[in-house]
């Protein structure tokens, strides 16, 4: 959850605040670029997390600006113009127990955040692809492990997984591993991710949750054991496993 990585997000083009990145930002782990948007014709706006847990943005004329300390799993969204983020609360000093974390939503052309959640352990935000909610993780907001859904503003929080059930149901349905990636259909609210393996050295399971048109839980079920599923254009989940000591991919068509 609270390993360091990075993103860029692109309002425009040119290659030139990627130098600025690198020369200013020696902290930076990793990049990647999100298509740039028609809002400016000759820079980037640029947002970095440094191993050291900042996240950075860097405006249209190259300077670079603090957004948070003591963040994680920043999320870009679709469109490029918002970053929701977790943040670890202020007094947090490296080796406490994680209690709490709240997420926030940055406006990458203003530089300001808007805390869209607050009190509890929200953490590993993912963005529905119509850009309007956040999926995000949490434990002590039910007592169960659970997937939550809440808007970019704030409002329409809901709890989408593990509704009334306790972890030792049968009918619990296990969260994404921490750190691992949640892949949305791009057409469909259908989501794809991997569990935590119950045993060292093995693969966790591939697991399916589709959604109704009100983000209820319609079908959720596992696609045996692997790691890294995508989608694919085809409509198919690509993902690999360990069989007899080798890694073999596996490609299944999702309905």
């Amino acid at each position: 959850m609270w390993m360091a990585s990075s993103l860029l997000l692109a309002a425009c083009g040119g290659a030139e605040a990627e130098a600025l990145a690198d020369a200013e930002s020696p902290g930076v782990a990793s990049q990647s670029l999100v298509e740039p948007s028609a809002e400016s014709a000759d820079r980037r706006i640029i947002v970095y997390q440094t191993t050291s847990l900042q996240l950075i943005r860097m405006d249209h004329q190259g300077d670079s600006h603090l957004v948070a300390e003591r963040t994680g799993a920043p999320e870009v969204s679709l469109d490029g113009s918002r970053v929701a983020y977790a943040k670890l609360p202020d007094g947090y000093r490296e080796g406490d127990v994680v209690r709490s974390s709240e997420l926030y939503v940055l406006n990458a052309n203003s530089g300001k955040s808007v805390r869209v959640t607050q009190g509890f352990d929200d953490s590993e935000p993912v963005w529905t692809p119509d850009g309007r909610n956040v999926l995000f993780q949490s434990t002590r907001r039910s007592g169960v492990p659970s997937l939550w859904l809440v808007k970019e503003n704030g409002k329409g929080l809901k709890q989408l997984t593990n509704v009334g059930t306790s972890q030792l149901s049968s009918a619990s349905i296990p969260n994404p591993a921490l750190g691992s990636t949640v892949e949305w259909d791009a057409d469909r609210r259908i989501i794809v991710y991997t569990t935590t393996s119950l045993r060292p050295g093995e693969d966790g399971e591939v697991r399916v949750i589709t959604f109704d048109r009100n983000y209820d839980v319609a079908t959720a079920y596992s696609l045996g054991t692997g790691f890294g599923p995508v989608w694919t254009e085809r409509g198919t989940v690509v993902f690999s496993r360990n069989e007899g000591g080798q890694v073999v991919s596996v490609e299944v068509r999702v309905k």
